[in-house]
């Protein structure tokens, strides 16, 4: 505290000087209030990254819980309904013939490339 040497006039001075000025622990207090302020604008760009990394993550696990769905969907529509599954992958046989063209491909090569395609596509 300020020492003042004049009794009445100098109390209210040093009474008033004393409640203006911040205690010590108020200043620090103020000084990490401002830093973390600025501590928390400079990590805009961190949010944003971290939010990129999240979309990415949920678009890949939308991705595989869809394919899963799609595989679920195939095989219960080949088990429904044996001839329209049957006229489907010999239609996607016949197109795979047309691509490979005159290539001397196995059969149990062709099945393994559509097995691929249905895993994947």
């Amino acid at each position: 505290m300020l020492r003042c040497r004049l009794p009445a006039l100098a109390s209210l001075a040093c009474r008033a000087s004393a409640a203006a000025a911040p205690p010590p622990a108020a200043a620090g207090s103020a000084l990490q209030q401002q830093l973390r302020g600025m501590a928390l604008e400079g990590t805009k760009g961190f949010s944003e990254g971290e939010k990129a990394i999240e979309d990415l993550y949920f678009t890949k696990e939308d991705e595989r819980m869809i394919s899963k769905l799609l595989a679920k969907v195939k095989q219960q529509s080949e088990a429904a309904d044996k001839q329209a599954a049957e006229g489907v992958k010999a239609a996607e046989m016949s197109a795979l013939k047309q691509i490979l063209g005159r290539t001397d491909v196995p059969k149990d090569i062709m099945d393994k490339l559509l097995r691929w395609k249905h895993t994947y596509y």
